[in-house]
């Protein structure tokens, strides 16, 4: 204890840690319910729970709700469930996010650990201070429920790793069971959690070239010692692989077998997301190779980037001792994003699913800036760089206190922050800000209403999930609805909260959002992340209910006073147009759907129309052209990948036919159309029983 008081920086270490302690899951408690995390992650752990209370009798959790969570390791969800029903608290979220901030914590101390082992004490509080202030791990600390307790997971059991061949073989007992816990927890989160299995193996190789002689590797006395710490190594490993097991329910049965599909699927991600990337919207099974480190070098602090840059420049100078440790570091910072760049890997939502690989990067340029510090002999010189370092900090902390508890958007001084990245890469993706939107909503327009007898008020969202537990109060009066923000006037709706998520680029950045008829945002540096809509006028509704029993002729005034009203209401004039050729007026839809793309390019859904309108005057070469660039704006529009195989079809082409066809089919394998159309084309050509397997295969589809 005497040692302990003698050591400032190592008392401020602690008073740090044990403030984020407390503060962290204070902060979490404004936090909005995360994208999936009622739909998905929360039942999930109810399910999950339910097997184990069952002994295995309930097997929900193994096919739920026709998602593929039953793939991933549900030891958190488990966790909150056992913490909700002992406490039983009257919001249950906010027990959820305590405790994913405590995870966010545990990484946080975790890596700070480590910096401490490597560089000293003050490396550790650099540490500390470099991930709090990072407002896109602090902000996804609040209610990330997989992707933090994975990164907590991950850098204690790397912590562990290093712990452990620092101290081989005087303590290996003490320090062999953590690791073993660690990768259990890392599978129980995520399968992807075996591979630091792996890693620690290879790491005892590493491990044993850099602290041998070249000319001494093959000494059978060194070779020995190898061999000894190896075996130490794998049972460890084996025994963390079980522990997984144990905490993964779908494992159960055939552990080996389905561990590898588990793997193989997270490997490429079937569920393809469109999003916002350079200004252009793009899947994420398509993302271009640079994709994830430059999303990384725009969304971290630049002090983060300096220490990155000093530690590199000052590597010759750190301990040669541990260049083991440092090595780690790096390998488990950089390989999992150079293996998912290899493998072209689905990714979306900038970079959360890599996560796990900052603690490691905030612990090098933590280091990188305490070696910084230690070639300054003089104190002032010492201040004078510990100053700008402060300076630098004050920008992410200026955003952490201006917009929480949506701190999570954040962009850097390099990439011109918020206001620059507007328009040109994601903002709310996570949907945090339903819950500010909700909260403002309910106490302006709700709370005080009632709605006449048997009606209720109607509020939509383009994310409607979360918002049935945020007016989980007022199911009396109030009706949740999910609509899609370009098809907005197709639903009826009192008021929509419309999350900056999907929204077309080109009308962020010319402030065509929000619309006309919003009357409250939800703001991050000054630019809106998502909108409260008020409904006054319900034309564009009853048109497009008029238009779908047949009568468009009717529908035509209606529209035409909805975007008398709103000249911007850009789904209004594609209905219009919609509306015009069902009545044959071919040159007044023309003039619509112009308008239409004028307020919103490259709108598939308005493309594909204006080919159609085309088709319909016989202007085929119009209409192929446009065709064609739908295909380059959506490459997965398959109506219009469709209709140039009907063009070619009807032009005689039909090798040409079949390969826009057969793509139309690639992209969506249910699309009937495109299987009837292939058949009739083998009809023509004489080849029947291939017409007739084709048919046969359309008419069993759903």
């Amino acid at each position: 204890m005497s040692e302990f008081l003698k050591d400032p920086e190592k008392k401020i270490f602690y008073a740090v840690a044990g403030l984020l302690f407390i503060l962290m899951p204070v902060l979490s408690l404004n936090s909005g319910i995360s994208g999936d995390e009622e739909t998905f992650h929360y039942p999930h752990g109810k399910n999950v729970f339910n097997y184990y209370k069952t002994l295995g009798k309930d097997t929900t959790c193994l096919h739920y709700n026709n998602s593929v969570l039953h793939m991933y390791g549900p030891v958190f969800d488990l966790t909150t469930v056992a913490a909700i029903k002992i406490i039983k608290p009257n919001d249950e979220y906010k027990i959820r996010h305590i405790l994913n901030s405590l995870t966010g914590w545990a990484a946080i101390f975790f890596a700070g650990l480590i910096a401490v082992m490597l560089g000293g004490w003050r490396a550790g509080i650099i540490t500390l201070v470099f991930l709090f202030l990072s407002p896109r791990f602090l902000g996804h600390s609040y209610n990330n429920p997989k992707d933090i307790p994975f990164t907590a997971a991950y850098i204690f059991t790397i912590y562990c790793i290093i712990r452990f061949l620092k101290s081989f073989p005087e303590r290996r007992y003490r320090f062999a069971w953590p690791i073993a816990v660690g990768i259990g927890l890392t599978i129980g989160v995520r399968v992807g959690g075996i591979l630091l299995a792996i890693y620690f193996l290879f790491f005892v190789g590493i491990h044993y070239l850099f602290t041998q002689k070249y000319k001494d590797w093959f000494k059978k006395q060194n070779l020995q010692k190898f061999f000894r710490l190896f075996l130490y190594a794998l049972v460890i490993s084996i025994a963390g692989y079980f522990i997984g097991i144990l905490l993964w329910p779908y494992a159960h049965k055939s552990p080996v077998s389905k561990t590898l599909e588990a793997m193989s699927y997270m490997e490429q991600y079937a569920t393809s997301l469109r999003q916002v990337f350079e200004g252009k919207i793009i899947w994420s099974d398509h993302v271009p190779k640079y994709y994830l480190p430059k999303y990384i070098f725009i969304t971290i602090p630049e002090f983060i980037i300096i220490g990155l840059i000093a530690f590199f420049v000052l590597l010759h100078k750190m301990k040669k001792k541990y260049a083991t440790w440092y090595f780690i570091l790096l390998f488990v910072s950089i390989f999992p994003v150079s293996y998912i760049i290899f493998k072209e890997s689905n990714v979306y939502g900038g970079w959360r699913h890599v996560m796990f690989i900052y603690p490691g990067i905030a612990i090098i340029s933590s280091l990188g800036i305490n070696e910084l510090i230690n070639i300054f002999r003089k104190k002032y010189q010492q201040f004078v760089v510990t100053g700008i370092l402060v300076l630098l900090a004050v920008l992410p902390l200026k955003h952490i206190i201006s917009n929480h508890p949506h701190e999570y958007i954040y962009y850097n001084a390099i990439s011109g922050g918020v206001k620059k990245a507007y328009g040109k890469y994601e903002m709310d993706y996570f949907y945090h800000s339903l819950k500010a939107a909700s909260d403002w909503l309910i106490k302006n327009k709700i709370e005080n209403v009632t709605p006449a007898e048997g009606e209720k008020i109607v509020v939509a969202s383009n994310f409607s999930v979360p918002l049935n537990y945020y007016f989980r109060n007022y199911k009396d009066k109030v009706k949740i609805v999910y609509i899609r923000y370009y098809e907005r006037g197709n639903s009826d709706w009192d008021y929509a909260i419309i999350a900056n998520s999907y929204i077309n680029p080109y009308q962020l950045k010319k402030n065509k959002w929000p619309p006309a008829n919003t009357i409250k945002t939800i703001d991050v540096d000054g630019k809106p992340i998502n909108a409260i809509l008020e409904r006054t006028d319900h034309s564009d509704f009853e048109g497009y209910q008029l238009m779908s029993r047949g009568n468009s002729a009717a529908a035509i005034p209606l529209f035409q006073t909805a975007v008398r009203k709103d000249k911007d209401y850009e789904m209004v004039y594609y209905n219009l147009a919609q509306a015009y050729l069902n009545t044959n007026e071919y040159d007044k839809a023309l003039q619509a759907i112009s308008k239409c793309l004028k307020l919103y390019p490259g709108y598939d859904r308005g493309l594909n129309l204006l080919g159609m309108i085309y088709l319909n005057k016989k202007e085929y070469n119009n209409a192929m052209q446009v065709f064609r660039k739908n295909m380059k704006e959506n490459p997965k529009y398959v109506i219009s990948i469709y209709y140039l195989g009907v063009i070619y079809a009807q032009n005689n082409d039909y090798n040409t036919a079949l390969k826009y066809l057969e793509k139309s089919i690639e992209v969506n394998s249910r699309y009937k159309p495109a299987y009837y159309l292939i058949a009739r084309i083998y009809e023509l050509q004489g080849k029947n029983d291939l017409a007739k397997r084709y048919i046969q295969y359309a008419n069993s589809l759903p």
